[in-house]
């Protein structure tokens, strides 16, 4: 099928870890260029903007597997504003921490996901999948979730697959800006602050956090870490958008366009936290904090796509996408714990600074030809070279005691007094990685059988260095009257300096805080696409996959570490080879209807972190968690089945369902213990999912086809139905309660529901938009505990859209209308719960 228009190398230290293995709104006119087999074309949208959502669903039904998209006006619709808060929309899936998706109900490590079609690493070292909400609305061209595996997607595939395609080159000139303020209710209160760096603006600390060239002398630590309270600043928010495309010869037959985009973030928001232990003696409540926090974060991103069309035959395109994500988190924690509980003369007072930067930049490059001259023979091919980095420069903790008269009022707050008073912890991680792959086709045509072949090679390879120091300050020496002074005036140059306090700085000594890995991939697969009389499609494929991975973590001393002696040289080394199957077949039953079938072997992999013996807390709840080298991959079973109907009106429906079988999954267990609450992952023996999808896209015109009322109204809708259940048995420490359960991360229920008008005039738009999830296992419950339950979120948001000018338009957002807050419950109490306010923008757009 013809093609239409629409950094450094690594390999040496894959080599060299592997060698250690071996020892032990509306986008202008544009098209999808994916290297599926069929391009996707897209159609410059006019008339009212509710025929976007039906032409996305009109995409889907040329795909030979089952699949959902889309588009950019879509997302706008909307408004949501990022990848992430986009595909909760889509089908059976759901969304968590504002980041991370989970497809048919299963957790984030059952998906992967793509950039541009090509494998690219996470900035966030506890997930392998990469956070999407680094992924701005306005660099998206459209949004592809795959829900059955083919050959020519990677086998790491449970859930989906997303692949997030940035901007296509347009056929003519366009310029789209925007500009936005945000307001969130918890911003009524103060915002808590420290004096951070000069750079902070910009997402970008300008190296006051960084570890100290001495660290024994703690004159060098940035100490001006007192938190403070000051007025919350409005968010802001502004993107630009341009591109063009030019005829290079007379014939009008080369062309070259691009598109290039930037986008900025600046937005701060306060946020209520609360955390919970259970005691293991009768279930009462051991610790609690109730935290107030702030949180800034900085967004900023780019891309710079250019196309290049050489006739009718051969096509090549770059790509280069810079994402970064800077946050800054304060808070302020009032600890209890079981002494202080049954004491109301005292509590703690912990405060805690946490500033990540993360970044993303990719660039790619790929071809697609088309050799008249050599039987009518397709190539495609892709390269792709990306870098991930998570940067925690400087993290902070420190705690007060407070000391309370009879009657509640303050008497005392007075800084620990211990060896670790005060933790500075220095954390880096950079993930290098590369990926190329290409395929050859050819149709062929045999009476009223169309068959086209289609064979490639695909490889990836990722090395992932992570260090980390921590220190701490032992102020054991000062006064009683120096550590009721705030931080900064506490440990001042002067106290530091004085002698008669005996003040040093402590290196702590923790395992595997140092780790490197590698990993390799390569991948054969051949496919057969065969078209017999337009009524039916059956597409056979078989992947082949070599797997290479290897997870060492160091001791302080540099030494590899072996847990103790619990862990053998060859524990941290995976060497895994199969073959992947899959078929996928369509009937097209009439012009409006077809059926669709699939059956596919996959496997999930464990990630880096869930094999790594590294500690390290999850982003949203703050637990600790540990990963088990022991851990292995799981295969999976894969059948779908679904019937669509696309009417000529618009509207359509389809109803499907899904069986998937696991063989050894991956769970989070509660190892927690007396002194320490800590998660950790283990395989099950077992686990199956299964369950029904429901969508619809229906206009109100039916009601009077005469009425432009009518007609502006539309509602559209899904429904995911299912159930789950693995079986899987404690050992050693952990002592599972429930050893047959649903899936950690699966909801047995998932429904979008989407009412929008679209005025006659063109001059007006509204959307109103209802995402809700059934409960589901946040983590699983030992020692007699039950399991903890992440409770539904009711999501309501509503955009409303006004066109005053032709090349203007002023966009009112509001986002959990609800008030709803996250909440976990185990054994009938609160153990977690977090209140991220309601949130509403007015943004302007620009448009020519």
């Amino acid at each position: 099928m013809k093609p239409q228009f629409s950094a450094t190398p690594i390999s040496r230290h894959v080599a060299l870890a592997l060698g250690l293995a071996s020892l032990f709104a509306q986008p202008a006119l544009a098209e999808d260029t994916s290297n599926d087999s069929d391009p996707i074309e897209r159609i410059a949208v006019v008339g009212r903007l509710q025929k976007v959502a039906s032409e996305v669903i009109e995409e889907r039904r040329e795909l030979p597997f089952v699949a959902d998209l889309m588009g950019a006006e879509q997302i706008g619709r909307t408004g949501d504003s990022d990848a992430a808060a986009a595909l909760r929309r889509v089908t059976g899936l759901t969304l968590r921490d504002g980041k991370y998706i989970y497809i048919r109900g299963l957790g984030e490590r059952y998906s992967s996901t793509s950039l541009n079609g090509a494998q690219v690493p996470s900035p966030d070292p506890t997930r392998s999948v990469i956070p999407l909400d680094l992924f701005p609305s306005s660099i998206i061209e459209s949004l592809s979730v795959q829900k059955a595996a083919s050959a020519s997607k990677p086998a790491s595939f449970g859930g989906g697959h997303v692949d997030i395609r940035t901007k296509s080159i347009p056929l003519d000139f366009f310029l789209k800006a925007s500009v936005a303020g945000q307001y969130n209710t918890n911003n009524s209160d103060d915002q808590l602050s420290y004096r951070g760096g000069d750079e902070d603006w910009r997402g970008r600390d300008q190296g006051s956090r960084t570890v100290p060239s001495d660290p024994s002398n703690g004159l060098l630590f940035n100490r001006d870490m007192t938190v403070n309270s000051e007025s919350t600043s409005p968010g802001f928010k502004g993107a630009i958008t341009t591109g063009n495309k030019f005829e290079l010869n007379d014939e009008g037959d080369w062309l070259f366009g691009f598109v290039a985009g930037a986008a900025y973030k600046n937005e701060t928001n306060n946020f209520q936290r609360e955390t919970f232990r259970l005691q293991r003696t009768d279930g009462s409540l051991d610790t609690s904090d109730i935290i107030f926090g702030t949180e800034t974060e900085l967004q900023t991103s780019g891309m710079f796509n250019m196309g290049l069309e050489m006739g009718d035959d051969h096509k090549l395109e770059t790509f280069t996408t810079y994402l970064s994500d800077t946050s800054d988190e304060v808070r302020r924690a009032y600890r209890e714990n079981e002494n202080s509980i049954n004491d109301p003369s005292r509590d703690f007072e912990r405060y805690s600074i946490d500033y990540e930067e993360r970044s993303l930049i990719a660039n790619q490059i790929r071809g697609q030809h088309f050799f008249s001259y050599l039987w009518d023979l397709e190539a495609n091919w892709q390269y792709t070279d990306a870098k991930a980095r998570r940067k925690a420069p400087n993290q902070v903790q420190y705690d007060y005691i407070r000391r309370y008269e009879d009657d509640g009022s303050l008497r005392s707050r007075t800084l620990r007094s211990t060896q670790d008073s005060v933790e500075y912890a220095y954390r880096d991680l950079i993930d290098d990685t590369e990926n190329y792959s290409w395929d050859l086709g050819r149709t062929f045509v045999l009476g009223d059988l169309e068959i086209t072949a289609r064979g490639g090679y695909d490889y990836f390879e990722r090395v992932r260095n992570a260090s980390g120091d921590r220190y701490t300050f032992d102020n054991r020496g000062f006064s009683s009257d120096q550590l009721t002074q705030d931080f900064d005036r506490i440990f001042s140059d002067a106290n530091i300096s004085n002698p008669d306090n005996n003040f040093r700085v402590v290196k702590q000594s923790v395992e595997t805080d140092d780790y490197t890995a590698a990993q390799t991939i390569e991948a054969g697969s051949g496919e057969l696409d065969l078209h017999w009389f337009d009524s039916v499609r059956l597409t056979a494929g078989l992947r082949y996959e070599e797997y290479r991975q290897v997870v060492l973590a160091f001791n302080e001393d540099g030494s590899i570490y072996d847990g103790g002696g619990r862990y053998a040289q060859e524990d941290f080394v995976v060497l895994e080879d199969d073959w992947y199957p899959s078929l996928s077949a369509v009937w097209f039953m009439n012009d409006e209807m077809q059926v669709r079938a699939a059956v596919s072997k996959t496997v999930v992999r464990p990630d880096i972190r869930e094999v790594a013996p590294v500690r390290f807390q999850d982003p949203l709840t703050g637990i600790s968690m540990i990963g088990d080298p022991s851990l292995v991959s799981s295969d999976i079973l894969n059948l779908d089945l679904r019937w669509e109907w696309y009417m000529e009106s618009g509207s359509n429906l389809s109803l499907g369902a899904f069986y998937k079988d696991l063989d050894a999954p991956i769970e989070a267990v509660d190892k927690t213990t007396e002194t320490d609450r800590i998660l950790t992952f283990k395989n099950a023996e077992e686990g199956m999912i299964y369950g029904v999808e429901l969508e619809f896209h229906q206009n109100f015109g039916f009601i009077d086809e005469s009425s432009d009322i009518w007609n502006g109204f539309f509602v559209a809708g899904n429904l995911t139905l299912s159930d789950s259940e693995i079986t899987i048995a404690g050992s050693g420490d952990i002592n599972l309660t429930n050893p047959t359960r649903r899936m950690m991360g699966h909801s047995e229920w998932v429904a979008n529901l989407q009412l929008s008008y679209d005025s006659p005039n063109n001059l007006h738009s509204a959307t109103l938009v209802y995402n809700v999830f059934g409960d589901r296992i946040a983590y699983a419950g030992t020692q007699g505990f039950d399991d903890a339950i992440e409770q539904p979120f009711h999501s309501l948001d509503f955009t409303y859209t006004v066109y005053p000018l032709d090349f203007m338009s002023a966009k009112f957002k509001a986002k959990n209308m609800l008030g709803e807050t996250t909440e976990y419950q185990q054994n009938g109490l609160r153990v977690f719960w977090h209140d991220p306010g309601t949130e509403f923008s007015m943004e302007f757009g620009f448009e020519f």
